[in-house]
């Protein structure tokens, strides 16, 4: 009887995990390509990854998700890895993949809701986008339609981008 209790106790534990859902972590499998297959040669070029339909569970509470995780590689044209650090990407989460994808130069926009720079920078301090915690945004209204990866300027050696992770957190 007392083996029965545990059980249903340890049951109980990880059903109420499974329901209480923290964080979801998109499926990059469903993505297609997850690294421009061409350099990015001009100093703000981007890459735009549409999500497809299916990308998220239809009832996903956007409003509860107040934290993101992004985690990119970087490589230069000749295929060699580039160091996480500053001034390397930034990130545009984007609603409508047909409209304006880039947003305002400086912050997130009607159709950008996020927009952060130095993806993979500051030593993965606490705060930032790429460290366990992820970074603080504003919840989103609705599913976003694609993320952008963009190059961080004239001095970025970076040519390729690669996703390795986005995750959404509730806190």
């Amino acid at each position: 009887m007392k083996k029965f209790a545990i059980a249903l106790v340890l049951c109980l534990i990880v059903t109420a995990g499974v329901f209480a859902q923290d964080s979801f972590t998109v499926d990059l499998s469903k993505l297609g390509e997850l690294k421009n297959s061409e350099p990015i040669n001009t100093p703000y070029g981007m890459f735009v990854i549409n999500f497809p339909e299916g990308t998220f569970p239809a009832n996903l509470p956007w409003a509860q998700y107040n934290r993101i995780r992004v985690i990119f590689k970087y490589f230069r044209a000749n295929g060699a890895e580039v160091r996480q650090g500053n001034e390397n990407a930034f990130v545009v989460l984007v609603y409508d993949p047909n409209g304006d994808v880039a947003g305002p130069p400086q912050g997130p926009g009607p159709n950008t809701p996020v927009k952060i720079f130095n993806v993979g920078g500051s030593n993965n301090r606490s705060g930032a986008i790429s460290s366990p915690a992820g970074a603080g945004i504003t919840p989103l209204t609705q599913a976003p339609g694609a993320i952008l990866l963009q190059r961080q300027g004239p001095d970025s050696p970076v040519r390729f981008i690669e996703l390795v992770e986005l995750t959404f957190f509730k806190q």
